[in-house]
């Protein structure tokens, strides 16, 4: 690969891609992964208590308050990312059209109302979803997030292109490497779309 190889994305992000983008977040940051597997084993454990009293006391159990308990605990998570995306949606929005140029360099962002180019030192991971390419800064909160959608791109050669220079800056590739050895070229779900830095 030349030194002068980049890639152009042109986009005006999407409710969508920014919601992706910070599922991958919490997913791939350490504090989120962490906090994603302690849900899920919470989660499995109460689901067994919830089966098992259910079975042995019928429909009167108290677990049932437990399960509603459950229920409305992940109601208003999912709806705090969606609100959280919202927000983010609105400032995207404010910045206009985007056009990100990627290169050896770090990435360039222009908007309507915002310039600015970020050094690869920056991030520390990568992560690529189907539908987004996510950059994570190294802290242990993954709080500075880039979501850069695949649709932004203006020929399929440019995916290549984009994997290439990824894999030539100083980040972290696994996630970006399992996913395309699953051989699907559908690498996990992941955001897209706006540069959000969150501290």
């Amino acid at each position: 690969m030349t030194a002068d190889v980049s890639v152009q994305f042109t986009y005006t992000v999407t409710l969508r891609e920014i919601s992706d983008g910070l599922k991958i977040q919490m997913r791939h940051s350490p504090v989120g992964r962490w906090a994603y597997r302690v849900l899920c084993v919470v989660g499995i454990f109460l689901g067994l208590v919830i089966a098992i009293n259910v079975a042995a006391k019928g429909l009167d159990s108290p677990a049932l308050g437990v399960l509603r308990f459950v229920v409305t605990v992940i109601v208003i998570m999912i709806a705090f990312r969606w609100l959280m995306a919202l927000g983010l949606l609105g400032y995207a929005r404010h910045l206009g059209e985007h056009r990100v140029t990627v290169d050896r360099s770090g990435i360039g962002t222009v908007s309507e109302r915002h310039t600015n180019h970020t050094g690869w030192e920056f991030y520390g991971r990568c992560v690529e979803g189907r539908r987004v390419f996510v950059l994570l800064t190294p802290d242990v909160w993954g709080a500075g997030v880039m979501v850069l959608p695949k649709r932004g791109l203006s020929t399929p050669q440019d995916m290549e292109r984009m994997r290439e220079l990824l894999a030539a800056a100083p980040i972290d590739q696994h996630s970006v490497r399992a996913a395309r050895k699953k051989g699907s070229g559908q690498p996990e779900e992941g955001p897209s779309g706006a540069e959000a830095v969150r501290g």
